[in-house]
């Protein structure tokens, strides 16, 4: 007699998936797949071509015989919103709608403000037979993830679309740079080499016929007038010469991959006096630019420039992914190592003379050249060279009341100004100042 349960209808889909898709696909809940249509709940790949998570829905709504629709929506509710962040992510969402009607995919944007408020993703949620969403490993889209899967027995899947080789392949959090590169050579070769193939839109463009909210069109809006009726910090301005979406993103890749940049990156990424970085932190922290892509293209060119460029970017920035996608709270000290710990508490009580309001570090008035000329750029530009930015958050140690104080204010001022901000580079970035 057995007693092996039979699959449920979400784990048989995702059985039914390639490899190249299954291994970067992380079921949050199981169940029935009995909905209208897959949804997908774009937050993070902000990209039409390239992005796993949409093939994977691609996938599972044709084993279904059903259509795909992708809900994109931005909130006036999470950490640091502003007028900065609303303009880039809005900049990226009416390139995507384009691009995803150009593949015959459905899609809908929705802008949190008033008069236009509700719970529209559990509403859409609950009547798709799946949702699909990207697999970013921190607050608060961890948090939000689970709110849905708790609010909703439809099945819930986070994709990977960050990295070359998958978050979920990695068994532990590294530390050490070396240790990841060594032990995972193998696996990332096999897939920096393997092209990725968009999988074919097979059904009739779709939409629900009674969607639960007024779309905005993104194609004619004035995004201006929009960000103002939100309720989001107003102070904190876009970047004006830093646009938001894929074209942009591609614009700046291209200029530095074929003028120059690449060839020189060695020798110049840590000048930070020099144009010697690629600028691509925002638009791969928002998917609107293919880190696969990327890396492929890099790949193709030989020198130590590339050969060093495919180093920060499959190495340095995927550990920080692996790492963070290992923390069960990445607003905890504890997340240090223990040296690290040490340290900090043995100096916790030493005196520091000198100490300044959030509002006056967050102006760069403190009066440190140096450091005040680093929060000033923050402030221009939304972006830190990355030897800067650790120049930057090794001093608040010395200006705040402690460690966790610290890394308060670390985490405040570069999540409310940085583009890049909130995301697991971030952390990477923002803890090694600490330790």
């Amino acid at each position: 007699m057995s007693f092996t349960s039979e699959p449920s209808a979400s784990e048989t889909l995702l059985a039914g998936l390639p490899p190249v898709v299954r291994e970067r696909v992380r079921p949050c809940s199981a169940g029935e797949t009995t909905g209208a249509f897959v949804l997908v709940w774009m937050r993070t790949a902000v990209r039409a071509h390239e992005n796993p998570a949409l093939d994977a829905a691609l996938l599972a709504a044709d084993q279904l015989g059903l259509p795909v629709f992708v809900y994109h929506a931005l909130s006036e509710r999470y950490p640091y919103a502003s007028d900065r962040h609303h303009r880039f992510i809005l900049e990226g969402a009416r390139d995507v709608a384009q691009q995803l009607a150009d593949r015959g995919i459905g899609t809908a944007f929705h802008l949190e403000r008033p008069g236009h408020r509700g719970p529209h993703l559990r509403t859409l949620a609950e009547r798709s037979a799946l949702v699909v969403t990207e697999d970013l490993p921190v607050p608060p889209l961890t948090d939000w993830t689970i709110a849905l899967r708790n609010a909703v027995d439809t099945p819930v899947w986070v994709v990977d679309t960050a990295c070359v080789l998958p978050m979920q392949l990695v068994d532990r959090g590294f530390d050490r740079a070396f240790a990841f590169r060594n032990q995972y050579r193998a696996p990332r070769a096999v897939r920096l080499k393997r092209a990725w193939r968009d999988h074919p839109v097979t059904r009739p463009h779709f939409v629900p016929a009674d969607l639960p909210f007024t779309p905005v069109d993104l194609q004619n809006a004035n995004l201006a007038d929009l960000i103002a009726q939100c309720d989001i910090d107003h102070s904190v301005a876009p970047v004006p010469h830093t646009r938001g979406g894929t074209k942009a993103g591609r614009e700046r890749w291209e200029a530095f991959r074929d003028g120059g940049g690449l060839e020189r990156y060695a020798s110049t990424r840590n000048a930070a006096q020099k144009d010697g970085t690629s600028r691509l932190s925002a638009y791969l922290h928002y998917g609107m630019l293919s880190p696969l892509r990327i890396a492929r293209e890099t790949a193709a060119r030989i020198g130590r420039g590339p050969e060093k460029f495919l180093d920060e970017l499959l190495i340095w920035r995927e550990l920080s992914h692996a790492w963070c996608s290992h923390q069960s709270d990445l607003h905890n000290l504890e997340v240090l190592p223990d040296w690290a710990i040490e340290s900090l508490e043995a100096r916790q009580h030493d005196l520091r003379p000198r100490r300044f309001s959030l509002e006056r570090m967050a102006r760069g008035r403190t009066g440190d050249r140096l450091w005040d000329a680093c929060q000033q750029s923050l402030l221009l530009h939304g972006e830190l060279h990355n030897n800067v930015r650790m120049t930057w958050g090794k001093q608040l140690l010395q200006w705040t009341d402690g460690p966790e104080h610290a890394r308060e204010v670390l985490v405040d001022l570069n999540h409310r100004y940085a583009l890049d901000g909130r995301d697991p580079s971030s952390y990477g970035g923002l803890y090694w100042c600490l330790g």
